[in-house]
């Protein structure tokens, strides 16, 4: 018998794969709204004026078709975040929930592209987001890293902006790209992400989820390596179909940052174990599991998603272990901090077997 939920959300975990304007719930993104006297619209302007019309907005005609519009499905979200004061408590909130769910430490991400419809320019956005998750892991425990996405719907010089923003920041580990992926392949952000190289920031790129075709998502993951050095890799559906791309990972020591309740419930597989978690632990490969967007998801907390992994695959705690050592290793964070996470890990582990 596998681990239960009750145990897992015991153990202090790492969440390397979290989209800020997801994680938090739609209840705490209402009460941000009325304490800075703002409404939560529609593209078109339609006000949404209850958890109920905002999930039924959000969800829309099926999770199915949420990576074909997610900018427009998101709205509602990063129309919110278009000051200084709505994008320091969204960060706060995040560390909160994030804390609630069990996790030790989380690496957040958000496009700043997306929160400048009033004048807000990438530098204070950034430092914004940055100051909300610093005030939030003070009061809450929850040690939280910035990475900053650039969706990649935009023009390469526009990504290049948002790269020189996030290297000049001082308070980012990391540069990510993001958003709709069919038609929207890596290679076009070289020059953001040597940018963000030069400057030592980590790179994270979405690959392999939406691409449109199995060869396509197989043609991004590679050029996410080739083209961008990606130091990790978000999704990566595919990869345990593609022996020169686990190749490519083990050699490079690249991690894959895997989302399987996110993929289950876009659809973008028919099972869990199609994502063959097993299969590429075995082969040594560094996959950590992670929520994604764990507000708008059912059961998509990270506890959760641990718990349905195990379920699904019939892990015990030794794959447990093994993919929380994974995430704490594939972390952005200091040496200092990732052994920091690996001791409170074990002894919770402990306290586990003795209790």
């Amino acid at each position: 018998m596998g681990p239960s939920l009750y145990e897992i959300r015991k153990l202090p975990m790492a969440d390397l794969h979290t989209h800020i304007d997801g994680s938090v719930s739609p209840r705490e993104l209402f009460r941000i709204a009325q304490n800075h006297h703002r409404r939560i619209l529609t593209p078109k302007g339609n006000e949404l004026d209850s958890v109920t019309s905002f999930m039924r907005y959000v969800v829309s005609d099926g999770y199915g078709s949420m990576l074909d519009n997610i900018v427009d499905r998101f709205y509602p979200i990063t129309g919110l975040m278009q000051t200084e004061g709505t994008i320091r408590d969204v960060a706060v909130e995040y560390v909160k929930e994030q804390r609630d769910d069990g996790v030790a430490y989380a690496e957040g991400r958000f496009a700043p592209q997306y929160h400048t419809r009033e004048g807000l320019g990438f530098k204070d956005i950034i430092r914004s987001m940055a100051e909300g998750l610093v005030e939030g892991s003070e009061r809450y425990g929850t040690r939280a890293s910035l990475i900053v996405g650039i969706g990649r719907e935009t023009t390469a010089s526009r990504g290049v902006e948002v790269a020189r923003a996030a290297a000049d920041s001082g308070v980012v580990a990391a540069l990510d790209l993001c958003g709709p992926e069919a038609g929207n392949p890596p290679r076009r952000f070289r020059e953001a992400f040597r940018i963000g190289a030069r400057a030592g920031l980590k790179a994270t790129v979405h690959a392999g989820e939406g691409a449109g075709s199995l060869k396509r998502n197989i043609a991004y993951l590679g050029e996410a390596i080739s083209e961008l050095h990606a130091n990790r890799l978000g999704h990566a559906i595919p990869l345990s179909k593609s022996e020169r791309l686990t190749q490519a990972v083990l050699s490079k020591s690249i991690s894959v940052e895997m989302n399987p309740v996110s993929n289950l419930v876009l659809r973008n597989i028919r099972n869990l174990k199609d994502l063959a978690i097993d299969r590429l632990l075995a082969r040594g490969v560094l996959v950590s599991v992670n929520s994604d967007d764990p507000s708008l998801w059912p059961r998509g907390h990270l506890a959760e998603v641990y718990y349905r992994v195990c379920e699904a695959y019939g892990f015990g705690y030794r794959e447990l272990d093994r993919l929380a050592r994974n995430s704490f290793a594939g972390s952005f964070a200091s040496e200092k901090d990732k052994s920091w996470l690996a001791e409170q890990y074990d002894a919770a582990r402990r306290r586990a077997l003795t209790a």
